[in-house]
């Protein structure tokens, strides 16, 4: 299994990756020249695919932000893994690599937030340390610098 982060221009490759990963991708991915295309271009967001034999099985995607005190935190938007490859440690590893890559890009916080009722999520977050918060969704958060 690879993990690989899509660059700036490859907005045909997103599309790919939403339409193999989920089983009813975004509307708004149909033109690849469009939103896609623009997401990748912009410096603050980021999309890693995950593929075994060059075929994708999970994506996550991401922003990284600046807080008024000028401290950079990078937050996991979605993260999917295609059920048929579930289990086999792609979770962890995109997770990990965006972790990776919020920190070369010089984030000092990690956090995503899952579903209450997402238990598999809950315990993949949990062994990988994340500090769940108490109070509102269900939040974890790393230290990453």
């Amino acid at each position: 299994m690879e993990v690989r982060e899509l660059q700036a221009g490859e907005g045909d490759r997103l599309v790919e990756l939403y339409n193999a990963v989920l089983s009813s991708p975004p509307t708004g991915l149909a033109d690849p020249l469009g939103g896609s295309q623009t997401f990748l271009a912009d410096p603050s967001s980021f999309v890693l695919g995950a593929y075994v034999n060059d075929e994708p099985v999970g994506l996550a995607w991401g922003l990284q932000m600046r807080s008024p005190t000028g401290r950079l935190t990078s937050y996991l938007h979605q993260l999917e893994v295609h059920e048929h490859w579930r289990r086999r440690g792609i979770g962890f590893a995109l997770v990990s690599e965006a972790m990776t890559l919020g920190r070369s890009r010089g984030s000092t916080k990690f956090w995503l937030s899952t579903g209450a009722h997402n238990e598999a999520a809950q315990a993949l977050y949990e062994s990988m340390a994340g500090v769940r918060k108490p109070l509102g969704d269900v939040n974890y958060w790393w230290d990453i610098d």
